[in-house]
Parts: structure tokens; sequence; C-alpha cells
């Protein structure tokens, strides 16, 4: 229930209220075009239909931003006009603010947007979790249905089935070549998933381990914040006793 600052129930016209007070920021982080109008004065029938799909798409994503922003206002129980009180009088709050609309505007992924709305409950919610909701914000923005595959594999299965080892002795993680067997598809792009897990510390490399003898420095482990990026994703990964040495099950 969205409720005012007395704590009544917002009507859809306060709520629309409160959308607008977000109008200017929202037009940034959804990439509004303020010469469209302009342009489609013009008689080429192109630029009408341009325009016409310039407009759809703003309010589909205008939709879809708006769902992550009630999303937040629900798990924090209150009204818009609140949340949005709270994330403007904060630089940081605001930066977090915008994270969440940009990305939740731009995915056509519904865990996503309820994801990116949790994030930002979590970060308005206390100051201690703002950090980790900004680095998670940034994470769930780049992440796409193949990197949600990588990683939710490598957290419920740390290590590679034996068939594919060459040294039967010891744990170890995933590395390229192994990925790249278990998820046939995905071989042509794997290397940009990899990084971009790894750039967002949702996955590390196990240096620590070895494979025939040299240092494994290419077995990837998931970590706390990879964990927590596929629970907000709806994920909850399936926990194994067979953790490799500097994944998640063994960090604090």
């Amino acid at each position: 229930m969205k409720r005012d600052k007395s704590g009544k129930a917002v009507s859809g016209a306060g709520q629309d209220a409160a959308l607008g007070a977000l109008a200017t920021l929202a037009s940034v982080a959804l990439g509004a075009n303020p010469v469209g109008a302009t342009l489609v004065g013009g008689s080429a029938p192109v630029l009408k239909y341009l325009q016409q799909v310039w407009t759809r798409a703003g309010e589909r994503r205008g939709d879809r931003a708006a769902r992550s922003l009630e999303h937040a206002a629900d798990l924090l129980d209150v009204g818009l006009d609140i949340l949005v009180e709270r994330a403007a009088g904060h630089d940081a709050h605001l930066e977090l603010l915008a994270q969440v609309l940009e990305a939740a505007a731009r995915t056509s992924m519904e865990d996503k947007i309820q994801a990116l709305g949790q994030i930002l409950a979590d970060g308005l919610r206390s100051d201690s979790h703002l950090d980790e909701a900004r680095l998670l914000a940034s994470m769930v923005n780049d992440l796409e249905a193949p990197h949600v595959v990588v990683l939710k594999l490598i957290a419920e299965q740390p290590e590679p089935p034996k068939a594919m080892w060459s040294n039967p002795g010891g744990h170890r993680g995933w590395e390229r070549t192994h990925l790249a067997l278990a998820l046939s598809d995905y071989d042509g792009f794997l290397d940009g998933v990899l990084a971009a897990l790894v750039r967002h510390g949702a996955l590390r490399t196990l240096g620590d381990g070895t494979w025939d003898g040299v240092a494994n420095t290419d077995a990837h482990g998931i970590t706390r914040l990879g964990t927590r990026c596929l629970q907000l994703l709806g994920h909850e990964p399936t926990e194994s006793p067979n953790a490799p040495d500097g994944s998640a099950e063994s960090e604090n």
C-alpha cells in the first residue's frame, strides 16, 4: 500500500504527481530527445515514422522505469512522494536512483526490473548498504541472460564434472574451455561474458589451485557479490559441499 506523508493512501493522481517530480531526471535517464518534436515538424514521412517509434519506445522505457520505482516504494512501504524526497535529499541516493531508472528503462528482462527496485529500496533504507547497492545496480545493468546462465552454473556446480578434468586430483573452478563444453551455444561470446562478470566482481579467478602442475589462474569461482546478484534476480543458488577454495562459500 502506497501512502503519503500523513500515512493516507496515495491516489492515482498523487502517484502521477510524484512521478512528475522525477520528469527531468527521468528524461535524461531514459534518453529523451528534446528536439524530436522539431524534427518531426518536417513533411518527410520517414520523420513521422521515426517519431512514432521513438514515442512508443519512450513509453515502454518509462513504464519499465516506473515499475521498478513502484516496486522499491512497495518494499519500503512508503508513497512515491516520500521515496522521491529521500532520494533527492542526498547526492549518493540521487545517483543510485538515476542508475536504477536508466537500467530499468533499457532492459526487457522482468527479473532485472524487480531486482533494480530491490536494490533501490536497500540503498535508500540504509546508508550502510548504499555502496553495495550502487555496485549491484551497475552489475545488473550490464547483465543479460547469458551472464545469468554462466553465473548460475558456477554457483550451483562450483567445479566442472570430473569427465572434463585432465588431472584427477584436487578441486578446480570453471575454465573457459569447460564452460564452452557445458554451454556450447555460448562459445562464441564466452570471453565477453566472463570478462564482464569478473570486472563487476561477480566472479573471480582462483589463482591458488593447480591444473596439471600449472597455476590455475584461469579458473573461475563465484563471489559473495555474484551470489547476491543471483538472489536479486530470483535465482537462489543451490549450495554445494564441493566448492573450490576461493569461492563464495569460503568468503566472509
